[in-house]
């Protein structure tokens, strides 16, 4: 079954991803980040909600999607961890690069799941034969409207600070880099707020 194939080489990644280098660490704020509830998807009928946490030179994000705008019923759960390999001050923004780690996916309702299966070359990340409740790693693949690099890509970013509260240019809608392999200009308007410990 897919359940013992994907599951223990996504394990075995994320731990390799975890035994990040100490001279790895990077200037980014440390801490845990999280969005309100974005609307997304057509006419804005879906909910969104990401978070991200910085431990040294370790970025983990989850980005959780909701069935309707208020972000009531969970849907599909995206997982990512990644490496900060350089990191550099700028005048109003850090730019970074980080080495890719796997993106999974668990789809968490039986229709999410349906649909998917039905759907292989767009929502169904070329996959197929979905389980719900167990993770994928879609890394490589096109999970439409998102696709994501293979893993150890390196990607770039630009993390802005305004008090309590980060944005970044790529992350959490976009994992590709520029086409001049530059980091990118704006930041996007998805707002993280630093949550408690």
């Amino acid at each position: 079954m897919n359940r013992k194939i994907a599951v223990p080489f996504s394990a075995l990644a994320l731990m390799a991803l975890a035994a990040a280098p100490a001279q790895a660490e990077t200037m980014l704020p440390q801490g845990h980040y999280k969005t309100a509830c974005l609307p997304i998807g057509k006419n804005d009928r879906h909910g969104f909600i990401a978070e991200v946490t910085i431990e040294g030179a370790v970025l983990s994000a989850t980005a959780q999607s909701y069935a309707h705008d208020n972000c009531d019923v969970p849907t599909v759960k995206a997982e990512y961890r990644g490496v900060i390999e350089e990191a550099s001050r700028q005048e109003n923004h850090i730019d970074f690069v980080q080495r890719t780690g796997p993106f999974l996916y668990t789809l968490l309702l039986p229709e999410v799941t349906t649909y998917y299966n039905a759907n292989i070359g767009s929502a169904g990340c070329d996959i197929g034969d979905w389980e719900t409740g167990v993770p994928r790693d879609v890394s490589g693949k096109t999970c439409a409207p998102y696709t994501f690099p293979e893993v150890g890509s390196r990607l770039k970013d630009r993390l802005w600070i305004k008090g309590d509260r980060i944005s970044f240019g790529h992350l959490p809608l976009s994992w590709q880099n520029e086409a001049d392999g530059g980091f990118p200009e704006t930041s996007s308007p998805i707002s993280f707020v630093r949550v408690e410990d």
